[in-house]
């Protein structure tokens, strides 16, 4: 009798056990399977990359691809959507054997563009459409922007030679890009992303710049770095309630 006790106890044990363990493993792989980039959750990151730019008349005439910089700081809205807003600088310079379009009155013997700078820097906004799995995704968005432009020649900001206006200022623009990220298994908050994008500034200036530089520059640029992925809301911690004295 006492034997079948005791077979009794080690099979409900061992049942008790079995489940146990088994509603562990589905509690990891449920953790394992959701996606670092879920609802609620925020991400910063940075990328840096090759910036190229296509247009408009003086900006793009004997450009050379340079350094392009984005930081951010992303907010999962749901499965879906997402917002981001982003720090930016990129910059370019130009051939040796691209002509000035005008006589720089602080160096008139200069008659190429090869000393010549265009820095653009500021800071975007955008909504993106998300999808993709939990170790991949995709996203595709676009927003507004507001970079301030500068022209400089020999590092000190060109001038108009009519207007004599200085080829600076800080304009509305636009941007838009396609990135795909992947989920490190090691790190499984963190991802590599691969990105493609394109920046517009609306700078045309008429009255200010005559002579030349006068347009919107645009660009294309392909940047990789990585993004971090937290809780946004963690959940405070309830604090101990305190003993009364005496007990």
């Amino acid at each position: 009798m006492i034997s079948r006790v005791r077979l009794a106890s080690v099979a409900v044990f061992l049942l008790l056990s079995s489940v146990a363990v088994s509603h562990a493993q589905q509690a990891d792989s449920t953790r394992a399977t959701q996606s670092p980039a879920r609802a609620g959750r925020g991400a910063i990151g940075f990328q840096l990359g090759s910036s190229w730019f296509a247009a408009d008349g003086d900006y793009t005439e004997g450009a050379l691809p340079r350094l392009t910089f984005e930081g951010s700081y992303r907010y999962v809205m749901s499965k879906n959507w997402q917002w981001q807003v982003s720090p930016y600088f990129t910059w370019a310079a130009y051939g040796n054997s691209t002509l000035m379009p005008f006589t720089d009155p602080n160096f008139p013997a200069d008659e190429t563009k090869g000393q010549v700078l265009l820095q653009l820097v500021g800071a975007n906004a955008q909504w993106q459409r998300a999808g993709g799995g939990d170790r991949w995704r995709w996203h595709v968005g676009a927003g507004p922007g507001a970079y301030r432009v500068v022209v400089q020649n020999r590092r000190k900001v060109l001038k108009d030679p009519v207007s004599k206006r200085l080829h600076q200022g800080t304009y509305l623009a636009g941007t838009a890009e396609f990135g795909i990220e992947r989920f490190n298994k090691g790190l499984a908050n963190t991802s590599l992303e691969w990105t493609v994008a394109s920046h517009m500034a609306y700078a045309t200036r008429d009255k200010q710049f005559v002579s030349g530089f006068n347009g919107n520059p645009l660009n294309f640029e392909t940047r990789f770095g990585v993004h971090y992925y937290f809780d946004f809301n963690r959940a405070k911690k309830k604090p101990a309630a305190s003993t009364p004295a005496g007990h």
